[in-house]
């Protein structure tokens, strides 16, 4: 018997350590190293000085601050540390995360050369002169398990004593005293739940609550109380107070901004009061802690009565628990309540959600992912920032109007920038890469560039089209293409064709590709999800896209012909190190590259005089080409243009398919045009570059043939090579130039 007794006694002390060693592991996993801020760690691309880059212009000292480097007059001697003189800037760089699995990049100084504002040169004190240097990646804020939901930082420094005095008033006054469990809270629950015949209260200290929101479910159950109780135990055993109130007080759910959840006290005083957690009073204080208990019932923007009543509660408790005078609480009771401010979410907030959604695609959604673990994205922080700003401002004067934006890399696809919508607070769905309208004149110019891609049909930018009265097919099922002002010009160039936006000429330069043809190659550029209709309309865009397919079909001019596939995640780290994704461009070949840069040159034309000319007027400068679109009755305008560096498009429409209040031209290019204008500040669009294929001839204006003293005025023009015309304006005679049917 004895015996017996030993070994159960052993086994049941090996059972009760293995408890104990499994309640430990599991705090220390899903709490440990601050896990319980950022459960998996999402990083903004890291902003690059290079050699050219205007520093000032380019908001170089705006992302030291940001990052909270220190301006010193002496060298630069530990991390984080900068100085700055007329004609140079040293910067001591901190350690940084990094996309691979080589580890953290260290930290090390770098002198970087000016001359008028400008980068002339980069030192690196461990690899020399380089071409360019990162700042350390930011990681965004907000909670990314299954969509964005704002969070800021919060430090329990921050927060002023009266408020977590308030917060301990209304959840748990004996905070300080116990060991997770409150047993006197406990009894009163278990009175209240035994009379009502179900579980109505909980009882639970802020231990137990921060257990059941990071570790639990919600349900109200024996089942889940009696498994929160020895992980509070184990929580308080292994973390400090101030670690665990901390963690409380930073993530703690405070009901919803319209469609999006407030969690934790930082973002709680921005939702309810417009200031930092650092600058509540006593009564907003009290505010944000009575809306725990019920946040639905309790909320300032839903029910401000009741908030206000709430609020008075939380400040009776402080008094009575002798924490504030009688005076201190007549005063808070005094304050008027909070008022509810129009915020917008983070700007990130619809490039995150995409970025979950590409992460989900590949069987890695963040709620599978290790805590601890790294995904570092694409985007370029300053730029969406920009592009948020300018879709607030254009908001005010479109009414209701919807508008998308994305930016991507042309040469490896990498998204900079992307918008789903004008407020993600009001709506979450993504109109940049879910939304599928019709693109109208954005397909234009790859009619042309098949056109001219197949030396078959001989065409080249001075190539003349009929813009006649034109009837495509017989019968009911007759087409009859207008151009936008139903005027005809007669014979119209290639050229003026794309950059005036002809839908005539159009149609009939896509009857000669073949309609076929044409449906291959739009599938090619993955311009649409499901094949194009074989009908003579698709030339003018009849057939449905979204703004992000018709961006990355565009990649195709600054590329050389070559198509990048979009993408928003770089790579994902496990906490080890281990890369567990990591994304390299995908590219296809679409066409010549001599061929696209000729309609490339035809899309200069439309920023330079053409439907997007205003950009000029307006002072943009720079290499700049780009292509506008606006659907039947105004219904969607379109504009997407480039640089080398970057793709930039933008849709604009009503959700409930409203006519605009105007074109492309009006509506989406002004937009574009802020967004340029503030984007290549610190460092202009080079020069396309053109291929060698590709010749330039002085041609004769009136008959596109090669020019002559004795003939009329000329132009420069430019062919792929062996297409040029070979007579010259002296041997015209009328009728002798090709019109094309």
């Amino acid at each position: 018997m004895r015996r017996w007794l030993t070994r159960v006694g052993l086994w049941s002390l090996l059972a009760a350590g293995a408890f104990v060693f499994y309640l430990d592991r599991t705090v220390q996993t899903g709490f440990g190293a601050d896990q319980w801020r950022d459960p998996v760690r999402f990083y903004a691309a890291p902003p690059k000085i290079s050699i050219g880059l205007a520093i000032d212009d380019a908001g170089i000292p705006g992302e030291l601050a940001t990052r909270d480097y220190r301006a010193v007059e002496g060298e630069p001697g530990e991390p984080g540390t900068y100085r700055r003189s007329a004609d140079e800037l040293e910067i001591h760089l901190r350690a940084a995360p990094v996309s691979d699995a080589f580890g953290d990049r260290p930290a090390r100084r770098v002198r970087i050369v000016l001359q008028e504002g400008r980068v002339l040169e980069i030192v690196d004190e461990n690899d020399g002169r380089v071409g360019a240097v990162a700042l350390e990646p930011l990681p965004l804020d907000g909670l990314f398990d299954a969509h964005w939901t704002g969070r800021r930082k919060l430090r329990i420094e921050d927060v002023p004593p009266a408020v977590v005095d308030a917060v301990l008033a209304a959840e748990d006054a004996r905070f300080l005293d116990h060991i997770g469990l409150d047993f006197t809270s406990l009894a009163r629950a278990a009175r209240v739940n035994w009379r009502a015949g179900e579980v109505k209260q909980g009882g639970s200290t802020i231990t137990q609550q921060l257990i059941k929101n990071h570790f639990l479910t919600q349900e109200r159950t024996v089942w889940r109380k009696l498994r929160e109780i020895p992980l509070a135990l184990a929580l308080e055993w292994r973390y400090s107070k101030k670690e665990i109130l901390e963690a409380y007080l930073a993530s703690v759910y405070l009901g919803h901004d319209r469609l999006v959840g407030v969690h934790g006290l930082a973002e709680g005083a921005w939702v309810f009061f417009g200031k930092s957690v650092g600058d509540l009073t006593l009564g907003e204080g009290a505010t944000l802690a009575g809306i725990i208990r019920a946040p639905n019932v309790y909320s300032p923007l839903r029910h401000p009565d009741r908030a206000l009543e709430r609020r008075d509660q939380v400040l009776g408790d402080l008094e009575e628990l002798g924490w504030i005078s009688p005076e201190e609480a007549a005063a808070a009771r005094a304050e008027p309540g909070g008022v509810p401010r129009t915020r917008r979410a983070a700007p990130e907030a619809y490039f995150v959600q995409h970025a979950v959604s590409e992460l989900g695609e590949a069987g890695l959604a963040p709620i599978e992912l290790s805590a601890g673990s790294d995904v570092f994205t694409t985007l370029d922080g300053r730029l969406q920032d920009i592009v948020a700003e300018e879709i607030e401002r254009a908001s005010r004067l479109l009414g209701g109007a919807q508008i998308a934006v994305v930016a991507v890399d042309p040469l490896s696809g990498a998204i900079r920038a992307l918008a789903g919508g004008r407020d993600y607070l009001e709506s979450q769905y993504d109109r940049a890469s879910r939304t599928r309208r019709p693109v109208g004149s954005m397909f234009k110019p790859f009619v042309a560039l098949a056109a001219v891609a197949d030396p078959e049909i001989g065409v080249t930018p001075t190539t003349r089209l009929r813009d006649e009265p034109l009837t495509v097919g017989s019968g009911p099922t007759a087409w009859v293409p207008r151009n936008h002002d139903d005027r005809f010009r007669g014979v119209v160039t290639l050229r003026q064709t794309i950059a005036d936006s002809l839908n005539v000429p159009t149609v009939r330069l896509a009857q000669d590709v073949g309609i076929e043809k044409l449906a291959l190659f739009g599938h090619a550029l993955g311009i649409a999800a499901d094949p194009l209709p074989l009908l003579p309309s698709i030339s003018l865009g009849a057939f449905e896209s979204s703004l992000l397919d018709v961006v990355s079909a565009y990649t195709v001019f600054p590329g050389a012909g070559i198509r990048v596939e979009p993408y928003a995640v770089a790579s994902v780290k496990a906490p080890s190190g281990i890369v567990l994704h990591e994304r390299h461009p995908q590219e296809t070949a679409v066409a010549p590259a001599a061929a696209t840069y000729v309609v490339h040159t035809m899309l200069e034309d439309v920023v330079d005089g053409g439907t997007a000319g205003r950009l000029r007027v307006g002072g943009l400068e720079g290499a700049y080409a780009g292509k506008t679109g606006t659907t039947t009755d105004q219904r969607d305008a379109w504009f997407v243009g480039y640089t080398p560096s970057l793709v930039l498009g933008i849709w604009i429409g009503f959700d409930d398919d409203r006519p605009l209040p105007g074109g492309a031209s009006q509506l989406a290019v002004p937009l574009w045009g802020a967004i340029a204008e503030r984007a290549f500040a610190g460092a202009p669009p080079e020069p396309f570059r053109r291929p060698g294929e590709v010749v330039v001839v002085e041609v004769d204006q009136a008959t596109g043939l090669r020019a002559a003293p004795e003939c009329g005025p000329s132009t420069s023009e430019v062919f792929v090579a062996g297409t040029a015309p070979s007579d010259d304006c002296r041997e015209w005679t009328t009728g002798s130039a090709k019109v094309s049917s």
